[in-house]
């Protein structure tokens, strides 16, 4: 039996990506004094998305646990440590056994570490529940009770519910077309056998009234270029993953961080054309962290093979773009390549943020062309 601490059940929450240059021991300083006074800390940064009454949501939550559990709802706490160590760090300093959780306003970020107390289930898998379970523009707060509500070993949302189904459990794997190479490492983001999860019964604060708050599904890209209907899928996974893997390195590249943020804004802007940049964005981050990042191909970032400048000449001006051996072919024979269409034409056609930087081919800083996007 799991030795229990006479302290309250504390939930915390950290977000690893949003900004702010303190030493992470000074974070940590700030956070342990502020859950030595409240088993919950929300920092002011966040309070657009996480208010007073979230947090006293999660303070009632707090009191159910069976268990010691800290909560913060804060900003980036540190670039040189792992999610895991800056939770070590953080029970070291406040020294209490507990469940340690964090999240970032959004609940896009979201890891638990529990340290002298049994779960019922590891708190990877209550991470990975939480990923797949909940769609990601679902609020933080709801993210968050899910999580508490697994670690008191209450049932998983039924199937009928969830955003997402992983292929570990029957839902469908990422559709790879003949013009991508498929991610070898891309299975890792299926959950393990979940046996210990009941599947009857749903938390409250779910079921078919955040089911009818899901956004509606949109027409794709055009399907003779590359089928769309996973793409928002494999966007947010390649984004989650990026995430995680910044998070495990000590001093992750400046280029890596660019790429993420710059992919979490193209997911945030949720249209077909956006989700494929936020895909490619979130792609050329993980290869930036290996320090193998390639340049693709202007006509369609899911292009094959090396890219290379190209003399090219369009119906609006004559320019050098990086092209794939078969687009540099087709232009060597006066042919218009095959490209990306954005709804009735090719997207190199409309006036966006993708046709201006080529999802990354003309401009390489995103973010910045991103955030100055109006459209």
């Amino acid at each position: 039996m799991p030795r229990r601490l006479a302290v309250p059940a504390i939930a915390l929450a950290l977000a690893l990506f949003g900004g702010g240059t303190a030493r992470a021991q000074d974070r940590t300083d700030v956070f342990a004094a502020s859950l030595k006074q409240s088993p919950v800390f929300v920092s002011d940064s966040v309070t657009r998305r996480v208010s007073d009454a979230d947090r006293a949501a999660l303070l009632r939550e707090v009191e159910r646990m069976p268990f010691p559990t800290y909560v913060v709802v804060a900003p980036y706490l540190s670039e040189s440590l792992t999610g895991s160590e800056q939770l070590a760090l953080l029970r070291d300093q406040l020294g209490e056994d507990g469940l340690y959780v964090y999240s970032d306003d959004r609940g896009n970020t979201l890891e638990l570490a529990a340290f002298g107390v049994q779960l019922p289930i590891s708190d990877h898998d209550i991470t990975m529940a939480a990923y797949w379970d909940h769609d990601r523009d679902d609020p933080a707060l709801e993210k968050l009770r899910y999580a508490l509500a697994l670690a008191r070993g209450e049932p998983r949302m039924p199937k009928s519910q969830r955003a997402r189904i992983s292929p570990s459990e029957g839902g469908p794997m990422p559709t790879f077309g003949e013009a991508e190479e498929e991610d070898e490492e891309d299975s890792s983001l299926a959950l393990p056998a979940l046996g210990v999860f009941l599947l009857g019964g749903a938390l409250s604060v779910t079921g078919l009234e955040r089911l009818r708050r899901r956004r509606k599904q949109r027409p794709g890209l055009r399907a003779n270029a590359h089928p769309e209907i996973n793409t928002r899928e494999r966007a947010l996974n390649q984004h989650a993953r990026l995430a995680r893997e910044i998070a495990r390195r000590r001093d992750p590249s400046e280029r890596a961080l660019e790429l993420e943020a710059a992919a979490s804004m193209a997911l945030d802007r949720r249209s077909p054309i956006d989700d494929l940049g936020a895909l490619v964005l979130a792609q050329r981050g993980r290869e930036a962290l290996k320090g193998a990042e390639r340049q693709r191909c202007f006509f369609d970032p899911r292009h094959k093979g090396r890219a290379t400048p190209t003399r090219w000449q369009s119906s609006r001006a004559t320019i050098d773009v990086p092209a794939c051996s078969r687009c540099a072919a087709d232009i060597a024979k006066g042919e218009v390549p095959e490209s990306v269409w954005d709804g009735e034409r090719p997207y190199w056609k409309r006036d966006t943020v993708w046709a201006r930087t080529g999802f990354g081919a003309l401009r390489e800083d995103m973010r910045r062309a991103l955030a100055e996007d109006r459209s």
